[in-house]
């Protein structure tokens, strides 16, 4: 018995649903794992777009050479290091990132009140202004272009009550540092990030009490969250001054590679290229996000589930693009060295799997050492894994500025 991954039109009442494999929106059903006793249920997880998730065999019928769990995460961990192969997207950084975390969190501040003041306007029925978010978008690019880790890794401290605003702070700084990855000129980046900024303008119209419903939503709840990438694209379309990029970010984040995505349902080449790239740094942030509905996960593990989602919701090739652009452990992480130490990741280099590193923890004697950074390309030492900072009494965010 075992834990596999199978398609929708693969299921049939008795077997077991262990995980619905959406971790990127609240999925409608009251319970994660469930056993399926009509196709209603079947029905509605077709109606909700979602594609492969996972049965327990243990607990229910069986779908044969459906492929296990274990096979599955084999699987992810080898096109990790595919993808660690052809080597960084992005030129070393000009300055560390200790360096530019004062910058980055002086920008960080400013953009929660500028964003802020955006939404504001637009729940009151104010035209959006976007020259106020154009001076914000380009200090993130040139934050960025010293130190892209920076920004990004700061980007990832949210708190529950203002989580709309911050995660529009955090897909720009995502967005701009994945367009400068794929050699876009300045210009178009910066459209791009304004785009992040602008691109959940829509959830302002949807009822605070649904916006920020701690439980699950129910089917018609489910449907007006939906709705807020066409309010989004409907509600810049009507601004001066904003242009179709901004327009295909706002209206095409939630479209999926395969179809079944909102709120046109297109496919592939159909998806604009940015709108597939908003797709990919949109899921990567609600899922290392903690929200009132789930906690965050690692981003190794994130970038796992963007390459398991490839080809169904997501553009794979960009993915791969994406990852190049992040790294395989990035800025951030807590892993583990062959040695046994703990290291928080500070810099990437060329070989994404031998990052530069601060080491802080031993794991042996269970204490915490005093921080010291290891340049892994130049050490006998290698990453093992990632590891969860909440194991361990940690916050890697703390030693990034130590």
């Amino acid at each position: 018995m075992a834990i596999k991954r199978v398609r929708v039109n693969q299921l049939k009442p008795g077997m077991y649903i262990h995980d619905l494999n959406c971790g990127w929106l609240q999925h409608g059903f009251l319970r994660p794992k469930f056993l399926i006793k009509h196709d209603d249920q079947i029905q509605k997880m077709r109606a909700q777009g979602l594609d492969e998730l996972y049965i327990d065999t243990a607990q229910g019928d069986d779908v044969a050479g459906a492929p296990t769990q274990a096979e599955i995460e084999q699987g992810l961990k080898q096109k990790l290091k595919e993808s660690a192969a052809t080597g960084a997207a992005l030129a070393p950084a000009k300055i560390s990132q200790q360096e530019e975390s004062e910058a980055a969190k002086r920008i960080l501040g400013e953009a929660a009140g500028v964003v802020d003041g955006l939404l504001h306007d637009v729940r009151l029925g104010k035209q959006l202004d976007p020259a106020k978010a154009r001076p914000l978008v380009k200090a993130m690019h040139a934050s960025v272009l010293r130190n892209s880790g920076a920004l990004i890794s700061l980007s990832r401290i949210k708190a529950a009550d203002t989580y709309t605003f911050q995660h529009s702070v955090s897909i720009c700084a995502l967005l701009v540092s994945f367009a400068h990855a794929l050699g876009m000129d300045g210009a178009t980046v910066e459209e791009a990030g304004l785009g992040g900024l602008l691109h959940d303008v829509g959830k302002m119209k949807i009822p605070n009490e649904i916006l920020n419903k701690p439980g699950k939503l129910t089917d018609a709840e489910f449907g007006i969250m939906k709705s807020h990438a066409a309010l989004s694209r409907d509600l810049l379309l009507g601004v001066p001054g904003i242009s179709k990029m901004v327009i295909q970010i706002a209206g095409e984040h939630h479209e999926k590679i395969s179809g079944g995505g909102y709120p046109l349902g297109i496919t592939g080449d159909q998806i604009s290229q940015i709108g597939r790239m908003t797709a990919i740094v949109d899921v990567y942030d609600a899922l290392t996000s903690n929200r009132v509905y789930h906690t965050g996960m690692e981003p190794t593990a994130v970038l796992k589930k963007l390459l398991e989602w490839s080809g169904t919701h997501l553009d794979g090739n960009l993915v791969q693009q994406y990852i190049r652009a992040l790294g395989i452990y990035p800025v951030g992480s807590l892993v583990r060295l062959s040695g046994g130490r703990l290291a928080v990741v500070v810099e990437q280099g060329e070989d994404l799997l031998r990052p530069t590193v601060r080491v802080v923890f031993d794991t042996a004697h269970k204490l915490r050492l005093p921080p010291r950074d290891l340049h892994l390309a130049h050490a006998s030492e290698e990453i093992v894994d990632f590891e969860d900072p909440l194991e361990w009494g940690l916050d890697p965010m703390v030693f990034l500025v130590a």
